[in-house]
């Protein structure tokens, strides 16, 4: 464990940098017995740190998600980029899950940085008949970035970060 001062500006820079990186999510759903199920989808994010995914609703996942209404989901460095397999630099979040407005603005908004991300292959799927555009919104998370550097993310923009200190209550 690093024992040093942090300056917290720059985490929030690495940050930051660390969610641009990334076109798609872990995510983590409960499913309808209860049990924990587990999937990804692509992603895109707006300037609050929503995270948007549009999914079939053929998908477990996608039924998980519209009767629970809450996901967890990680963004992960992958094995071949960690340093050290038991501290590869990570976000988690704890969300909720909003159901968007089909032909909503927003949706419109949302769907152009979605073909902007995965290209012409969104010019099919949007027409789908079981395609749902979700709004997965943060309400607490987590950027792991190694052993005893562990930051607490929070505000509204999910943009508030404070070193989680296992040493001090």
């Amino acid at each position: 464990m690093k024992n040093f001062p942090v300056n917290i500006s720059d985490i929030k820079k690495e940050y930051k940098k660390f969610l641009i990186k990334f076109k798609s999510l872990e995510l983590s759903t409960i499913g309808g017995k209860g049990n924990p199920e587990s999937s990804y989808a692509p992603f895109v994010r707006d300037n609050n740190n929503n995270f948007y995914i549009f999914v079939s609703s053929l998908a477990n996942h996608s039924k998980n998600l519209f009767n629970d209404r809450r996901a967890g989901i990680m963004l992960i460095e992958s094995e071949v980029n960690a340093e050290n397999i038991y501290a590869r630099k990570r976000v988690v979040f704890d969300c909720k899950v909003k159901p968007m407005k089909e032909d909503s603005e927003e949706w419109y908004k949302i769907m152009i940085e979605f073909e902007k991300s995965a290209g012409q292959i969104m010019k099919i799927i949007r027409t789908l008949p079981d395609f749902n555009l979700l709004c997965l919104e943060p309400l607490s998370g987590r950027f792991i970035k190694g052993f005893g550097m562990a930051y607490k993310i929070s505000g509204k923009k999910m943009d508030n970060l404070t070193h989680i200190n296992p040493g001090k209550k």
